[in-house]
Parts: structure tokens; C-alpha cells; sequence
């Protein structure tokens, strides 16, 4: 009996360890997280899928302090700074990432954005060239034909928006910029046909469809432009937006040139 005993008390004593090691294992575990700066960054991405960016900036400061070349928390960073409005802030942080990983494409690509806000334009051109020299960045392509548009070189751009389409064929951006590029060079069928094309992945982009109804306008399609832009108007009437007013006012105005053609 005492032997059964001294058996049942030193069960109980090592089942006792074992209830303390499970319940002080999930803490040990919570705790290695908050010091891993991966596990914080993590928690920002979060934060910034949801617009919290203040809260963002709070983790990614924490992952920065356990690691301060973590070259995603760095990017990361440089984007809440670009949704912050402060592209001078951001800069040093896309560098930085940079710094750590020199082929970060995307770090490339966003600090030609934050270049390109603050109109530095060469550097901004270099960097987005930088990016797709990697791995054909089609955000960066679509940038350069951005660029390119903006000086009004339509060749150029029409090149580089067609790679980023080549990369990425389900960009609205894309489609729609080349519409712009094609229709600045007089290509209205074409333009016409971009439009479409990004339409049919967004069908409720109401920006697109104004450039759809300027397109057949050029083309002298009259009847397809106005009834595009009284689709427009409709639709503003019946979901107003803050915002919408200027292409309320470029509504009207083609609508006006049709009527008085």
C-alpha cells in the first residue's frame, strides 16, 4: 500500500509539472512572438489592409527595434508615410529597404512614386527602371508609361504600358492608360477596344466609361457618346459621391458639343 502510494503521489507530482509546462507553454510561445520583429510586421500588414495606418506605424516600430534591416517593415513603412501624404518621410524608408535588399523590385517601384510626388522625375524614371530591370515589375512598366505619357512621348509610354499588360493583363490602370495613349495618337478604334477591355474587368468604373464616350465623340460615333454619357449622368444621379462633381461638369460638357455639333 505505501508502495502504491509513493506510485500514485509521484504520478501526481510529474502530471502536476506537466499542467504547468502546457499552461506556461502558450505565454512562452505569445511571448517569443512579440519579440519576433516577422510576427509585428505581420500585425501591421494587417493594420494597413484595413487603413489603420497609425496603428501600423506602432508595429512596424516595434519590428524595426528587434531588426532595423528588416527590408519588408522598411517598405512597409514607406507606404504608411505615402498614405500619410509625406513622400519626403517615405524616401528614406524605401532607400533603406534598398540598402538591405537591392533587389527589391517593389521597394524600387515605390520609392519612384515618392520620387515622382515630389517631382524628381529623372530619379523617379530611374528607379521604376530599376524595378522592372529585375523582374519585370508590371507596376513599374505601368509607372514609365505613366511618365512617358506625362511628356507626351506616346511611343514610349505605348511601349511600356504594353508590358505591363504583357506582365499583368487584368490591370484596369493599364487598360485604361493605354486607351489614354492610344487616343492621344489618334487611334480611337483602339483606344475604343482598351477601354472596353478594362470595362469588362471593372464594369462599374465610371471614369473609364467617360473616356470610353470621349473616344467614340473623337471618332464621330455620336450616338454611342452620348448614350454612354447619359448612362454616367444616371448613374451620379442615382449614387452620389463626394468627389464625382468634376466629371459631372466633363459629362455635361460633351453632351453639350454633341447637341451643338
Amino acid at each position: 500500500m505505501r508502495k502504491e502510494r509513493a506510485i500514485r503521489w509521484g504520478i501526481f507530482v510529474v502530471s502536476g509539472f506537466l499542467l504547468a509546462a502546457c499552461a506556461s507553454s502558450p505565454k512562452r510561445q505569445a511571448a517569443e512572438r512579440e519579440r519576433d520583429p516577422q510576427y509585428q510586421y505581420e500585425k501591421a500588414v494587417v493594420c494597413m489592409q484595413y487603413g489603420m495606418v497609425d496603428e501600423a506605424f506602432k508595429y512596424l516600430g516595434a519590428a524595426l527595434a528587434l531588426n532595423p534591416r528588416h527590408a519588408l517593415a522598411l517598405n512597409l513603412r514607406g507606404l504608411a508615410f505615402m498614405m500619410k501624404g509625406k513622400a519626403d518621410e517615405a524616401i528614406p524608408s524605401f532607400e533603406g529597404a534598398i540598402a538591405v535588399d537591392p533587389n527589391f523590385s517593389e521597394a524600387h517601384n515605390n520609392n519612384g512614386t515618392a520620387l515622382q510626388e515630389k517631382g524628381r522625375l529623372d530619379e523617379a524614371e530611374a528607379a521604376f527602371r530599376k524595378a522592372f530591370a529585375l523582374d519585370e515589375n508590371y507596376n513599374a512598366s505601368y509607372n514609365l508609361a505613366k511618365i512617358f505619357y506625362g511628356r507626351q512621348k506616346l511611343d514610349e509610354a505605348l511601349t511600356w504600358v504594353q508590358k505591363s499588360i504583357a506582365k499583368y493583363s487584368r490591370s484596369v490602370l493599364a487598360f485604361n492608360l493605354q486607351g489614354l495613349v492610344l487616343e492621344g495618337m489618334d487611334r480611337f478604334d483602339e483606344a475604343v477596344a482598351s477601354y472596353q477591355q478594362a470595362l469588362r474587368l471593372v464594369p462599374g468604373e465610371l471614369n473609364v466609361q467617360y473616356n470610353l464616350g470621349v473616344a467614340y465623340f473623337k471618332k464621330k460615333d455620336f450616338a454611342q457618346a452620348k448614350e454612354i454619357m447619359t448612362r454616367i449622368l444616371d448613374e451620379l444621379v442615382k449614387k452620389p459621391q463626394a468627389g464625382n462633381e468634376d466629371l459631372r461638369v466633363r459629362v455635361l460638357d460633351v453632351l453639350k458639343k454633341i447637341e451643338n455639333r
